[in-house]
């Protein structure tokens, strides 16, 4: 439902690739942050920086972006915490800004619940007759 074009600006396709393409820029980012943080290199006992993995750290920022879905929204939709998510998204606005991913906000205000979000894709009778 979070990938759905409506809420992303872009085609499922569209976003695989620039999941694909960024990750290799992200883990860049967070071992800087990592070694701004500590002053040390990252151990390999400490691999990992959020309980998110690249694809949905990286739908997080472009939702948040497209003031599609709050925060706090999204932290209970992806069972995490707002205060994680938060600290993702100044990462995530870099990479979307390093591949120049165009961002339009949606009209009106972020979706603050789970009605708002479905209310604000199209339904399904539509999606279903464009494809026939």
């Amino acid at each position: 439902m979070l990938t759905d074009p409506a809420l992303t600006g872009m085609s499922r396709p569209a976003f695989d690739h620039l999941v694909a393409i960024s990750e290799p820029y992200w883990d860049a980012l967070a071992e800087a942050a990592f070694q701004r943080r500590f002053h040390r290199p990252r151990s390999y006992l400490h691999p990992q920086t959020s309980s998110l993995d690249h694809y949905h750290r990286l739908l997080t920022a472009l939702l948040r972006r497209r003031r599609a879905v709050t925060s706090t929204l999204l932290a209970q939709l992806l069972n995490v915490g707002r205060t994680n998510l938060s600290n993702q998204f100044q990462d995530g606005h870099r990479l979307l800004d390093l591949h120049r991913v165009a961002v339009n906000p949606l009209p009106g205000t972020p979706a603050r619940t789970l009605a708002q979000l479905q209310a604000r894709l199209p339904s399904r009778d539509d999606t279903c007759t464009d494809q026939l």
